[in-house]
């Protein structure tokens, strides 16, 4: 048990959340189907492992309440944009900055293409995208919510898992 518990504290195995692409540690599901599920029987390991289960719903939950804000913003063009891949977007862009790209009748983020359709309707777009970046207050902060609660299950598997298997290696 010593190799595994070594094993999966050194692999950091992790789960990439929907729509965003957030990479968040392996919960209870993700493990059950790895190498690792035996770590489950252990019921203090398997206690922390609920706790990081909760946080990912709470950061699911927030991340398709911010689809659905977004989706509520955009109601008038839904016929041109790629509502997950504007969720996307606006959260990198709120995030890590950035700057969205219109061509030949599509607007891009990075690879991804988020609206396609005629030039002014693009514009239309583009301006809704800066606004809510910058002005939009509930969308702001959904997004660092996000940040947070992501960022704060590393923290748990850092602070609190691995103290926990630690504890339970023979030296």
């Amino acid at each position: 048990m010593d190799d595994i518990t070594q094993n999966y504290l050194k692999d950091r195995i992790s789960i990439s959340l929907p729509i965003l692409n957030i990479s968040v540690p392996c919960n209870t599901t993700c493990l059950i189907m790895s190498k690792y599920k035996d770590l489950l029987n252990i019921e203090v390991f398997k206690s922390q492992i609920e706790i990081l289960d909760s946080l990912i719903n709470l950061i699911e939950d927030n991340i398709f309440t911010l689809k659905h804000e977004i989706e509520d913003k955009f109601r008038n063009y839904t016929d041109y944009i790629d509502i997950e891949g504007l969720t996307y977007t606006i959260y990198k862009i709120i995030e890590e900055g950035g700057n969205t790209v219109i061509g030949d009748k599509k607007i891009y983020f990075g690879e991804k293409e988020i609206a396609s359709g005629d030039f002014s309707t693009l514009m239309n777009i583009n301006r809704l995208i800066e606004k809510l970046v910058k002005e939009d207050s509930n969308i702001r902060s959904l997004c660092d919510q996000i940040k947070y609660l992501s960022e704060s299950t590393w923290e748990h598997f850092d602070k609190n898992i691995s103290k926990v298997l630690s504890s339970l290696i023979v030296h």
